[in-house]
Formats: C-alpha cells, sequence, structure tokens
C-alpha cells in the first residue's frame, strides 16, 4: 500500500514525527509499506509558501512576539476556514499536481496548514474518497487549523488537545489520544542504564550532567541559557547540542567559560545523550518534551515560542515533571537547586517518565495501516479509481 505523509521543515518537529511513524510502517510491514513523505510548502512551487520553511526561524525570532500575535488573531475555526477559501484559487492546481504525482491509499498530514485545503483538494480532485488522516503534533494548544473537518481520523498526543479538537467541531469518535510519535531509538534506549550511556559518549561516570538543548534548530536564547549556568561554577558535566545551529556551535566552542563545556553540534543518538542526563535544559519544543519524557529527565524549561508551546510548559510543569524559568539567571538557579537536591530529581524525573508515551509512534502507523486496508478492500487495490488511470499526465498550469 501507499501512503503520502505531507509535513513541513517548519521546525524539525513535523519531519521528525512524519519519519518516526514512516519507520514504524516499515519495520511492522516491511516493503509492504511505501511511505512518500512531500513538504507540501515546497511541492506547491508557488510565492511565497516555497520560502516558509527558509523563513520559519525569523518568523519565530525577537522572542516570538509577532508570531505569537499571528497565532492568536488565526486561531479561529471560522476564521482558518476563511482564509483556507480565500488562498483556494492559488493554491488548487498545484495541490492537485502533489495529489496525482502521489497517489496514495491513505493521505496523513503531519502540519496544521494545509488541512483545509487537503480536504478541498481531496472532494475535488480524487474520483472516490481517500481516506485521509491528521497526526497533531502540539501537546495542549493545538491551533484550530490542526483540526479542519472532514477527515477521516485526528491523532492527538493528550487529553487537553484531545477536548481542544471536540471544541472545534471534531466528533469525538473521530478522535484518538495516541500521544506523539517519536523515534524507536528512544523506546530501545528508555532502559539503558546511565552508565552504559555515559561510556559511549566518553562522560565522567560520576559527575552529574546537565544537558543544554535548542531544538534540532538551535533556537532561543540557548547561548544566553549556557553562559549563565557557567557563571554558577556548577559542579556538574555541561553538554550543549546546538542542533544545525552552526553559528551557535562555533560561538559556543570559542567562547571563554569559566567551567568546562562540551559543545556537540547535530547529532543523530540523541536518545542517548539524554539517557546520560541528569537533568534537561531546553525550551518547550513537544518533541523535545515527549523524548524526554520517554528518557525519564527532570526539565528546566527556559522557553517556548508563544501560542503553540504555551501549553506544553503548562503540561510539564503541573505534571510535576517539570519547572519553568524563562530567564537565562533564572534557568541557571533552577538548575542549581536540582543539583543539590538529588530527591527531587528523582521526582521529576518519576512524574517525567509518567507522562511517556513511547509506543505512539507505532500505534499511529497501525491505524495508517488500518485505514490504508479500509480502502484498499474497497477499491480492489486500483488506485485509478481513486486518481483516472492517466494521473501522471494529468496537465497542470
Amino acid at each position: 500500500m501507499r501512503f503520502l505523509f505531507l509535513f513541513s521543515d517548519t521546525g524539525g518537529g513535523h519531519r521528525a514525527s512524519a519519519q518516526a511513524v514512516r519507520n514504524e510502517l516499515s519495520r511492522l510491514y516491511g516493503d509492504a509499506a511505501q511511505v512518500e513523505m512531500v513538504d507540501f510548502f515546497k511541492a506547491l512551487g508557488r510565492w511565497p509558501f516555497t520560502h516558509i520553511p527558509g523563513w520559519y526561524p525569523a518568523m519565530v525570532g525577537m522572542h516570538g512576539v509577532p508570531w505569537g500575535v499571528g497565532y492568536h488573531l488565526t486561531d479561529r475555526k471560522d476564521l482558518v476556514k476563511a482564509l483556507s477559501h480565500l488562498m483556494w484559487p492559488y493554491t488548487a492546481h498545484p495541490f492537485r499536481r502533489v495529489l496525482y504525482q502521489n497517489p496514495a491509499d491513505v493521505i496523513v498530514s503531519f502540519h496544521g496548514v494545509p488541512n483545509y485545503a487537503l480536504r478541498m483538494a481531496r472532494n475535488k480532485y480524487i474520483q472516490k474518497t481517500v481516506p485521509t488522516m491528521v497526526v497533531a503534533l502540539d501537546l495542549v494548544t493545538v491551533h484550530a487549523a490542526w483540526f479542519a473537518p472532514g477527515h477521516d481520523l485526528y491523532v492527538v498526543p493528550t487529553d487537553e488537545a484531545r477536548e481542544r479538537a471536540l471544541a472545534c467541531g471534531i466528533a469525538s469518535e473521530q478522535v484518538k489520544v495516541i500521544g506523539m510519535p517519536a523515534r524507536r531509538a528512544f523506546v530501545v534506549a528508555k532502559d539503558l542504564p546511565q552508565s552504559e550511556a555515559r561510556t559511549q559518549l566518553g562522560l565522567p561516570l560520576e559527575e552529574p550532567m546537565v544537558l543544554l538543548v535548542g531544538g534540532g534548530e538551535g533556537m532561543g536564547p540557548l547561548k544566553s541559557v549556557v553562559c549563565a549556568l557557567a557563571e554558577k561554577f556548577p559542579k556538574a558535566q555541561l553538554v550543549v547540542i546546538t542542533g544545525r545551529n552552526q553559528a551557535l556551535y562555533e560561538q559556543l566552542c570559542q567562547a571563554r567559560l569559566p567551567v568546562p563545556l562540551r559543545v556537540e553540534s547535530f547529532v543523530s543518538n540523541m536518545e542517548v545523550w539524554m539517557r546520560a542526563a541528569d537533568i534537561l535544559v531546553t525550551k518547550a519544543g513537544p518533541n523535545t518534551l515527549a523524548e524526554a519524557f520517554i528518557a525519564g529527565l527532570p526539565l528546566v524549561l527556559y522557553d517556548a515560542i508563544p501560542g503553540q508551546e504555551d501549553g506544553n510548559v503548562s503540561y510539564a510543569v503541573d505534571h510535576g515533571a517539570g519547572v519553568w524559568a524563562p530567564h537565562p539567571d533564572q534557568s541557571a538557579e533552577a538548575v542549581m537547586a536540582l543539583l543539590a537536591d538529588s530527591a527531587r530529581r528523582r521526582e521529576m524525573a518519576a512524574c517525567s517518565r509518567a507522562l511517556a508515551r513511547p509506543d505512539a509512534a507505532e500505534l499511529i502507523a497501525r491505524d495508517i495501516w488500518q485505514l490504508g486496508l479500509e480502502s484498499w478492500s474497497t477499491l480492489g487495490g486500483d488506485l485509478s479509481q481513486y486518481y483516472g488511470k492517466d494521473s501522471t499526465l494529468f496537465p497542470f498550469f
């Protein structure tokens, strides 16, 4: 069976979640599952959409104030619907091209933006209804765009997100609480002994380790947090992972700090780094939080993108897994307090593990496969009934 995953590189989480589910489909069903991942902004091939992934870091800059204003102004289902219909004449032909070039038994959206357009494109250009599914990737504060009506299944990570879906008019039987999809490597590593993880990474075995991250893009005031903590002379090994932010990596490598600092750029074994850590200092990105919950880490949260990540902060703090410390000095003080209180660290670690949903990616993959089976049996495996026998030759303008 063939599956089309829609995502965009607006931040690293959409691609990472889609890849985690794709890998589970491959693990569970082998070559029988064929997944095509499409960055829909780029695939539309029209200005300004092709530039949005590149613009995203600037869009959430300036402490996220412009982004937060735009988020809250548009977070209404009637307005999202109106804007989607307004843009439809401009995006209809490119969206049709995406669907025809990627015929699938199931289409899955891992992004909030295309969901109204996906529904309209499916209903207008596909001869019979192909199942569509939305995998929402915000823990609590979920924008109304995620919950465009008319899709077959909506997967959400928390009960709070489910309540948001119901408030947007989605039927309760169409909403499933499964969790945030994380790479299987995190599931495998959750029982990895800390000593073994540190040995793999060449870290001291006895000294506490504080891991500082800013998501895959190294976003937020990460450098200021690192410097503020170093000025406190913590009795701990400090490790910072800057992700794809090469400029930040070079700045921290050259920084003259009063304590040793290990600096890493993008790593492919984050699950091992998390298992080696005693405390995680991070922005409140949903993917990082979901991975930290699986690893059972106490959290110090120093930043959150206004709007979509506000609820992540309250979710972690209210459940006892994290501390909100939005100023670099506050973050440093919070880390120092946790380093001095091992009992509290253990308590927070237990709360973090209680929030984990390590099997989310597998369960989502199984639901996608089930939707595929239903459409496959209905049409006897003949996708030409969806797209037309000459769909790849369809003229676009």
